[in-house]
């Protein structure tokens, strides 16, 4: 099965916890990342001010989750978007790191508590620590 992240960078970092938000640098700035694996999709946000993680689980297949990262990234976050990334790849996740290192990327992945796949700066330790609001 193909393994699909798609990794968007944006110009902040942010505390939800602190609802905080300033001008990101180039080794601090929040995420906002899709997977899709065979045990399923997921959509990440990331905080980096207090590598602070949310996961949601999402329908979506390999095949389609690209274009539903772009416009749902492009909708709610279009205004602080820095760059972004689509890896591909059916050799897993030491296919998703292959892939990251050769785009001059770190290749740390985490894995959440649900089970989701995310990339992450290296050196950086992300888990949950807040609770998004409903």
């Amino acid at each position: 099965m193909k393994t699909v992240l798609v990794i968007f960078f944006l110009a902040v970092r942010s505390s939800y916890l602190e609802n905080s938000e300033e001008a990101a640098t180039d080794e601090v700035f929040d995420t906002v990342q899709f997977v899709a694996t065979d045990s399923g999709a997921w959509r990440i946000r990331t905080y980096a001010t207090d590598e602070d993680v949310h996961v949601w689980s999402i329908g979506g297949t390999a095949e389609d989750i690209v274009e539903l990262a772009r416009q749902n990234t492009q909708k709610h976050y279009g205004d602080v978007l820095s760059e972004g990334y689509i890896i591909e790849t059916h050799d897993g996740i030491e296919g998703l790191r292959r892939e990251l290192r050769e785009r001059g990327l770190s290749d740390h992945l985490e894995i959440s508590k649900s089970g989701a796949l995310f990339w992450a700066p290296e050196g950086t330790d992300y888990r949950s620590k807040s609770t998004p609001r409903q």
